[in-house]
């Protein structure tokens, strides 16, 4: 029976295990239906037990005896039955309580390994969760920093996948030029389309070097065009992303408007390299523009040539109408040689009225002499400015490279030394440079280092010619003439050595040499002869507008015990024209010593009436030029004629320069004319010679 039980057990052990596996996972243990599950069970077998095993029993005994055994062996046979049965369902019970037990504490244990895990993972998490905050809080101030300096610095961010080709403009960048989000499209294309005409070229070259360059960062400097047509300087900065082949597939950067600073900029330049009268580049960028010319024809063997151009006699225009005027005149020039002048000729205001100019690309000579020649043509013309109506004209010097010098000195020098020859001799013409013009050039240097040692070593001496009364025939005074005897050079002209004078600052020194020895013989005649005549001294245009003059005239005069009255100052109209009113008030000053005034070469230069009446004159001597054809020309004499009885009319004396013939001298006297000096009378001549015609005047 044991036996059979434990066959039994272990087959309940075997054919249950997958059916309580099954039973769990499709049910939840129930504590009531579990125990009602087995009681009914139970109480179910017992009953059917009792009602069939008795009719059995009565069925198969047969005696009294025999059922008594056999219902003890029912009775026996009943427990064993429910002993296993109840064996069974509770075995099944308990195994299944014992499994969910096992799994309750296989749970248990693995929620207590999960619970650990949750707890480690929790406790990580929450580092985690501070390091991302910590990272979070980094990054926000970080862009908060980057979007205060970007806002700061003004930039606006751009990005460029070159992959894609898709250009990200952030919405700063496209505020700058005007525009909304939305107007500007995010493609290279549209970027490219914003970008100056002009620079386009030059700025996706550069940008595209960049590109293909294995590293640094990209820097550039363009215009770009806002919404409202204009442009913006914009400063461009980047940096690549390359992949492992090191080509680049994205570069990021930002943009600056740096158009205030691009403007001041340009405007420091102009105050470096432009001219403000002219608005023409100065001589400072001239420089750096033929350096650098210089620089690419040394690699091609090019020439080109450069101009040296002044204007004549504009010291005269400024002095004669004013600075105000000669600035218009110079501003009118210039925007004849901005339209004149096409790159890649350049042209720039040198200096006061002078100008210079690049013509390049030259073949020849004649190219450049017609060039120069068109020029000229140009500016050869009738100028109208505050109603005034006049001619100018201009020399020009020419220099060409590599004959002419091969740097930027030597070209100007040899310019210049050409405009400098043509200035002193022809004017109103161009020259090439040459050695020979040179070697003129540095004579009239020489000329001024011995004009300075001259008076030093008494080189200069006086010759007077007489001034005869046309009427008497009586000499009445003369002109002191300067003559210079140079020991090496020989007799030098005054229509040489006194231009040079008044260019080198020495004319003042020669005037009061001049006078001082005038003076001197004055005393000495006076001293001799008992003489009072008249001696007429050139005075020149810086003596006429000099502050200190009267006083030293005045000291001279006291020095010598000299009456004013037998000296007399020469003036020419020119000279006094630089600065009208300063001179006439000198003049009147002069004048007020007792000291003749005449207005010498009238004819000559402007001849206004308006002048000879605002003037202080005393005496005006006509130009030689309107004598020597009085006799042969009707129209020549008619002038003379007018000449004379105007200056009567105005209560003036005039005298007759440049009589050579006797003829001219009856006509002269006829129209009384008051005095005449020329060859017919006497040439000029020594101190001496005149010394003896002023003693055989007073003994006479």
């Amino acid at each position: 029976m044991l036996k059979l039980f434990d066959r039994f057990v272990k087959y309940l052990r075997k054919n249950t295990e997958d059916k309580i596996n099954k039973y769990l996972d499709k049910h939840m243990i129930n504590p009531i239906s579990e125990s009602l599950k087995i009681a009914l069970f139970y109480g179910v077998i017992s009953i059917l037990w009792i009602l069939t095993s008795d009719e059995i029993l009565l069925r198969i005994s047969g005696s009294i005896e025999r059922y008594k055994i056999l219902q003890t062996y029912k009775g026996l046979m009943f427990i064993f039955i429910t002993t296993l049965v109840i064996f069974y369902l509770v075995f099944i019970r308990m195994k299944v309580l014992g499994k969910v037990l096992n799994k309750i504490g296989t749970s248990y244990d693995e929620l207590s390994t999960a619970h650990e895990e949750l707890i480690a993972l929790e406790e990580e998490l929450r580092e985690q969760f501070i390091k991302l905050q910590e990272n979070k809080d980094a990054l926000y101030k970080s862009e908060q920093r980057y979007g205060l300096a970007v806002e700061g610095a003004d930039c606006g961010i751009w990005d460029w996948d070159l992959i894609e080709n898709q250009v990200y403009f952030s919405p700063k960048w496209k505020s700058y030029l005007g525009y909304e989000d939305h107007e500007i499209k995010n493609t290279y294309t549209e970027w490219e389309n914003l970008l100056h005409p002009e620079e386009r070229d030059e700025v996706t070259l550069k940008i595209t070097n960049y590109t293909l360059s294995k590293e640094g960062s990209y820097e550039n400097t363009y215009r770009m065009r806002c919404k409202n047509g204009k442009y913006k300087w914009i400063f461009s900065k980047g940096k690549a992303i390359r992949n492992e082949e090191g080509k680049v597939i994205r570069i990021a950067g930002s943009h600056t408007d740096i158009t205030e600073k691009k403007l001041l900029e340009d405007k420091i330049s102009s105050m470096a390299y432009i001219d403000k009268l002219t608005g023409l580049p100065n001589r400072l960028l001239f420089e750096e523009k033929v350096n650098e010319l210089i620089e690419v024809k040394k690699l091609t063997d090019e020439g080109f040539a450069l101009i040296y151009m002044d204007i004549d006699n504009f010291k005269h225009i400024n002095d004669m109408l004013g600075h105000e005027f000669g600035d218009l005149l110079l501003k009118s020039i210039a925007n004849i040689l901005k339209d004149f002048i096409k790159y890649p000729n350049f042209v720039a205001r040198s200096g006061g009225d002078e100008f210079t100019i690049i013509f390049d690309n030259i073949k020849d000579r004649k190219s450049v002499i017609l060039e120069v020649e068109k020029l000229l043509k140009e500016l050869r013309r009738s100028w109208n400015i505050n109603s005034q109506e006049f001619y100018v004209s201009y020399s020009v010097g020419i220099s060409v490279y590599p004959e002419h010098g091969i740097n930027l000195s030597s070209l100007f020098k040899s310019a210049d030394i050409a405009m400098y020859y043509v200035k002193k001799g022809m004017k109103d013409n161009y020259c090439f440079y040459s050695l020979e013009i040179e070697n003129k050039n540095l004579n009239l240097i020489k000329k001024v280092n011995y004009l300075r040692q001259a008076i030093k070593k008494e080189e200069f001496y006086l010759l007077y010619q007489p001034i005869i009364d046309l009427k008497s025939g009586e000499i009445i005074g003369g002109e002191a003439l300067i003559r210079w005897n140079h020991p090496v050079i020989g007799n030098i002209p005054p229509m040489e050595f006194i231009p040079l004078a008044e260019e080198s600052g020495l004319i003042n020194d020669i005037d009061k040499w001049v006078l001082e020895t005038v003076l001197t013989h004055k005393k000495e005649w006076k001293e001799k002869l008992n003489s009072n005549i008249k001696i007429s001294i050139n005075m020149s245009g810086k003596k006429v507008t000099g502050d200190k003059v009267i006083n030293e005239i005045r000291d001279l005069l006291n020095e010598r015990n000299i009456n004013p009255k037998e000296i007399q100052f020469e003036v020419t109209e020119t000279s006094i024209m630089g600065d009208l009113e300063h001179s006439t008030y000198i003049l009147k000053k002069i004048k007020e010593l007792g000291i003749g005034i005449a207005l010498d070469d009238f004819g000559t230069g402007y001849s206004s009436l308006t002048y000879l009446k605002k003037l202080p004159m005393d005496i005006v001597k006509l130009d030689r030029e309107f004598i020597k054809n009085v006799i042969n020309k009707e129209s020549d004499l008619v002038i003379v004629e007018h000449i004379i009885n105007l200056i009567h009319d105005l209560n003036l004396e005039i005298v007759a320069e440049g009589i050579e013939i006797e003829e001219q001298r009856l006509i002269l006297k006829e129209r009384k004319c008051n005095y005449g000096q020329g060859y017919l009378f006497s040439k000029p001549i020594a101190k001496e010679e005149f010394e003896k015609l002023i003693a055989s005047k007073d003994n006479n």
